[in-house]
């Protein structure tokens, strides 16, 4: 019967422990939480990239879009947070000096009143009737009615501080209202950003892993590579011939230094998925948010969003030269600006781009996509 008793025990305190490890937080179930909101986020993207008609690039774009609107939410959401704050620092030191200014006031509104209680109920009568001329009087007349007027200015003076105080505060108050309900603003845009990245990323893995998807990503970005020559070669004819860049060959700093070429210029087969594609220029991979730069010399021709290289800018160096630097992270020139070897053209990012942040980086020549690696030193 003893053993009997002893399990009976032991189950009911395995009950009570899974009772308990219900109520209390428990990582496998957070884990687990956390798995089905990504799979339900992943079966939404891929919903949508099977269902539309419209392409893989087009959808990518708007991912972007959303990315960087959230982006730009927060940065005003932030710098409005941050006016609040400096605006209130300066009504919290307003508030400080009108009480300084009103402590100072009541001392000296105390003196005279102190001055006014020695000289007892009597005291002006006798300064202007006890005189012993009517000179004498008229001066103490004039001396009194200084005085009164004087102290008048005073409690007016008090009674200013005191509001100025009162609105202050009050003020102040607002002031807090409105920096909490930022906060709040901030907290909600960090949430839009991270839900819209986190959308961005899913659609790039599923065309990642998704055969269908990938052979279509890879025709439309044959097609957004033709569109892309086309506007280069749109260009071609504008600019006065020059020798400045081909003089440079081989010796061209990279865009990114320390970045590494992760595919090449030329033919490249996917060996997963047998897909064979042709790429104008270089891919370099670096952190995201690092420097992009200049290799030579020129004048920004295009600096926008161009779909399947996300944002892209377009340098041309005279001779028929042209540089492309795509899927940046944000623009540091607009077009018309010239631009010197080494300055700032935007930071590496992931607009457009199936694979996550990296630079795609081409040289052109008379409309001809030439190998980065011949005259970039990478």
């Amino acid at each position: 019967m003893r053993w009997w008793v002893a399990a009976m025990v032991a189950v009911g305190l395995a009950g009570t422990a899974l009772a308990e490890a219900r109520e209390a937080d428990n990582p496998v179930k957070d884990d687990l939480r956390d798995l089905g909101r990504d799979l339900n986020r992943e079966r939404r993207v891929f919903k949508r990239l099977q269902r539309e008609s419209t392409s893989l690039l087009t959808i990518l774009a708007e991912l972007d879009g959303q990315v960087e609107q959230a982006d730009r939410d927060l940065a005003e959401t932030q710098q409005r947070l941050a006016e609040l704050e400096r605006q209130l620092e300066e009504s919290r030191k307003l508030r400080e000096q009108a009480a300084e200014s009103l402590s100072a006031l009541r001392d000296r509104l105390a003196h005279r009143l102190r001055q006014i209680y020695l000289q007892g109920e009597l005291g002006w009568l006798d300064l202007v009737f006890g005189a012993d001329s009517i000179s004498e009087g008229l001066q103490g007349y004039e001396l009194a009615k200084r005085l009164a007027i004087s102290d008048e200015r005073l409690a007016r003076q008090v009674a200013r501080s005191r509001d100025q105080i009162t609105e202050t505060e009050q003020r102040i108050e607002r002031q807090k209202s409105e920096l909490e309900q930022a906060r709040v603003q901030v907290e909600l845009r960090r949430e839009q950003a991270a839900a819209a990245r986190d959308e961005q990323l899913s659609a790039v893995d599923l065309v990642r892993r998704k055969a269908g998807l990938h052979r279509r990503a890879m025709s439309e970005l044959k097609r957004a590579s033709g569109r892309l020559s086309d506007l280069v070669a749109s260009m071609e004819g504008k600019a006065p011939a020059a020798r400045g860049l081909a003089s440079w060959r081989g010796r061209l700093p990279s865009p990114v230094p320390g970045a590494r070429v992760e595919t090449g210029f030329g033919k490249q087969v996917d060996q997963r998925f047998g897909t064979v594609t042709m790429n104008q220029g270089v891919d370099l991979r670096a952190a995201l948010g690092t420097l992009v730069k200049a290799v030579y010399p020129g004048k920004v021709v295009f600096a926008q969003t161009f779909q399947g290289y996300g944002r892209l800018v377009i340098v041309e160096h005279g001779g028929g030269y042209y540089t492309l630097y795509g899927h940046l992270d944000r623009f540091e020139v607009a077009k018309g600006d010239r631009v010197e070897q080494g300055s700032p053209i935007g930071t590496l990012g992931q607009s457009g781009s199936l694979k996550g942040p990296y630079l795609y980086f081409e040289i052109r020549r008379g409309g001809q996509a030439q190998d980065p690696t011949s005259w970039v030193k990478l």
